[in-house]
């Protein structure tokens, strides 16, 4: 098995400007150990990500599994063999979990999904056909889609046979573009109906010289992942990025905090960090139900 980070976050949730009026720095010092002071944050959030088992930032992640789970051995060919007696509801009553957990919660989309079949051909799973993906659970998860009657396919006994990609976070920058007179987001990113409600602010959507941005929330979400707003653009605009999602307070705390004691000190010691950080971030330890 294998977790991979595929794509690192496009931004941190701290501002080196953040820190410097949080540490309380002279701005002279920090002007000249600004690289120093972008690196500590950066070291600083994976370190609490890795503590909470968590992504915090936008990223997407990799996970390689040798076969599905739910799969008994019959010692045939000396490959795994799927059995219907082991699979969706069935796997339940007899303790075996069919289901794929993904790490670091909390996942927002699956991004592709694939698997080396016997014959050592890459096939491709499709969402809602081949298989169902619960993103409101923590860590989310992928099942067959037993209301058609799917059950995992067998997989090529090899190492990392299985992989599966998907995006997770709490906040970051996404891609987002608008048309004039219309409420609706267009965007790669796909949003999920727990979205609603959220607030979101695309730059330049507002007519004026120069455009403004369109501060607002997401009125709904379709079927589709596509957003659309409670107010609708008085400009349209080209493609740009914008800051969506909700980054927790305590979670930034945590990270200034240990980032300012790895820059006071200059050694970043793992096995000497402040309790505050490890209080301001045990609401979000990976702790499953």
């Amino acid at each position: 098995m294998a977790f991979l980070t595929l794509v690192q976050p496009a931004q941190e949730p701290v501002t080196a400007a953040q820190l410097v009026n949080f540490g309380r720095l002279s701005s002279n010092l920090a002007t000249a150990d600004a690289a120093l002071i972008a690196s500590l944050i950066t070291a600083a959030r994976e370190w609490c990500e890795s503590y909470c088992e968590r992504a915090f930032v936008f990223q997407t992640k990799r996970l390689e599994m040798d076969f599905f789970p739910g799969y008994v051995d019959f010692k045939l060919a000396g490959q795994r063999v799927s059995s219907p007696f082991v699979s969706g509801a069935n796997a339940v009553l007899v303790g075996i979990r069919y289901a794929i957990a993904l790490p670091w919660p909390q996942a927002r989309q699956v991004v592709n999904f694939t698997y080396i079949d016997p014959n050592g051909n890459l096939q491709t799973m499709e969402l809602g056909e081949s298989y169902l993906a619960d993103l409101d659970s923590q860590p989310a998860r992928i099942t067959p889609n037993v209301t058609t009657g799917q059950m995992w396919p067998v997989a090529r006994v090899q190492p990392n046979a299985v992989t599966v990609d998907y995006l997770t976070g709490y906040w970051g920058s996404i891609p987002v573009s608008m048309t004039n007179g219309s409420a609706v987001l267009t965007s790669t990113f796909i949003f999920l109906p727990r979205d609603v409600g959220a607030a979101i602010s695309i730059p330049a959507a507002v007519a004026g010289s120069p455009a403004t941005a369109l501060a607002t929330t997401i009125a709904s979400v379709d079927v589709n992942g596509v957003a659309t707003l409670a107010v609708a653009a008085t400009a349209s605009t080209g493609a740009q990025t914008t800051s969506f999602g909700v980054m927790p307070m305590s979670v930034q705390l945590a990270i200034m905090l240990l980032a300012l004691q790895w820059y006071e000190n200059r050694i970043p010691d793992t096995n000497d960090i402040p309790l505050g950080v490890k209080a301001l971030l045990y609401p979000y330890r990976d702790l499953r139900l």
